[in-house]
């Protein structure tokens, strides 16, 4: 892939992602980058520098039969701020991508680099646009990138292709795990087995999707982590709105609660609306 100058996407591509909900871009990362977030993780997880404003998940069942952090830490969330990690967030060319599909000034919203150590359950079928108070839709965009090789035995994301296209935000609680906030769609004939597109990637390969895509990822069977580092970004003038009385009711009523228990009193939108950063704004134009 060609490194130099603004990454435009083609018009095929573009095709792709509004026909299937998703696109594949291989190589978009460079290794020494994967190389500085995986130093990252493992100096974070191992109490080397500071965590600040992260928040660290732990896969707790593993937490007995484990000897170091790596074997049971599933991710860290909320990189945005830090020095490290958040130059992902900010990478040009990512931005260059993300910035035709939601508008050229963007606002990174929820970060997280995600560790999938050997033994890791499914996380179940769900759509990102559950979790989130601000609309629209269509001017919101995940990327993850494969920080490891990524296959179907150690973890890869699955997606149900084109069902961003009906607008449906589906009913979502408690499926196959019961880690805090791995809520997954409650009908399972939404994403049945196979309709599952599983994305094997390598490092470097990014997948953007779209929030209403029904996606979700495989349990790590093998005896290899699977690390890969994920950020969503939105058009920064996107509308924060009030979920009550809606399927995301529940969510925002967990998230609010977990912010209790930390030492905060904030509503689900000024969660959102804290944990986010402008990352990149429309230039003004020159007098010459």
């Amino acid at each position: 892939m060609d490194t130099e100058g603004p990454l435009k996407l083609s018009a095929e591509q573009v095709q792709f992602y509004q026909d299937n909900g998703y696109l594949v871009i291989n190589r978009l990362i460079n290794f020494a980058s994967l190389y500085t977030y995986k130093k990252r993780f493992n100096q974070i997880s191992n109490g080397l520098v500071p965590r600040g404003l992260m928040t660290i998940v732990k896969e707790r069942r593993l937490m007995d039969s484990s000897k170091k952090p790596e074997d049971y830490l599933n991710k860290l969330q909320d990189f945005l701020f830090d020095d490290v990690l958040s130059t992902y967030a900010e990478d040009p060319r990512l931005l260059d991508v993300v910035s035709q599909f939601v508008g050229s000034d963007i606002t990174a919203m929820h970060s997280m680099l995600i560790n999938k150590p050997p033994g890791t359950g499914e996380h179940p079928p769900h759509q990102d646009l559950y979790y989130f108070p601000f609309r629209p839709a269509d001017k919101i965009v995940a990327a993850w990138t494969a920080i490891d090789e990524v296959t179907y035995e150690n973890g890869c994301l699955y997606v149900i292709a084109g069902t961003h296209k009906d607008a449906n935000l589906h009913e979502h609680d408690y499926t196959s795990i019961t880690s805090k906030m791995y809520h997954g769609i409650v009908d399972a004939t939404l994403a049945p087995e196979n309709k599952r597109i599983h994305l094997e990637m390598s490092p470097g390969d990014t997948v953007f999707f779209h929030p209403y895509l029904i996606h979700g990822s495989r349990p790590n069977v093998s005896k290899n982590y699977r690390k890969s580092i994920s950020c969503h970004f939105a058009n920064s003038n996107v509308e924060f709105v009030d979920v009550t009385g809606t399927v995301q009711e529940r969510i925002a009523k967990e998230t609010e609660v977990e912010s209790k228990r930390r030492g905060f009193d904030f509503t689900f939108q000024e969660i959102w609306k804290y944990r986010s950063k402008e990352v990149r704004k429309t230039k003004p134009m020159s007098k010459y």
